[in-house]
């Protein structure tokens, strides 16, 4: 690899919670040291959601690889299913929810990265199971 390329595998890349608690976990593809921005996959639990969050500076973009949920943004609702995708502007409170019988994977990508690589690096180390690589490879 050379510094004018990063490139790699989703199975070399490291997988986190931030939490215990949580019900997401996220596969960091590219941090904003690596980059200026954070790419990840973001695998949501049955039932998982992430709490309402705002960002004062980053575009985060979503894009649906598999599974069924909702997003909200401010007070409207977006239904989310494979192919869909969703862009949230700064200061906009938004959340995501997985509404469907089994696990949601979506593609999140924010710009400029605004330290969340650094808080997803400061979790919880966790594994991508069967199911997961089934639906990512």
């Amino acid at each position: 690899m050379t510094k004018e390329m990063l490139a790699g595998s989703l199975t070399e890349c490291p997988v986190m919670k931030i939490s215990a608690k949580d019900t997401n976990k996220f596969v960091l593809l590219c941090d904003g040291q690596q980059t200026g921005f954070v790419s990840v996959v973001e695998i949501f639990d049955a039932g998982g959601k992430t709490p309402p969050n705002i960002h004062k500076e980053a575009v985060e973009y979503f894009y649906v690889i598999k599974g069924e949920g909702v997003a909200y943004v401010n007070d409207q609702r977006v239904d989310l299913k494979p192919g869909a995708f969703l862009f949230v502007q700064p200061g906009h409170t938004h959340e995501v929810h997985n509404t469907g019988d089994s696990r949601l994977y979506v593609l999140t990508t924010m710009v400029p990265d605004e330290k969340f690589s650094d808080l997803i690096k400061s979790g919880i180390p966790a594994e991508l199971d069967e199911e997961d690589l089934a639906a990512l490879l």
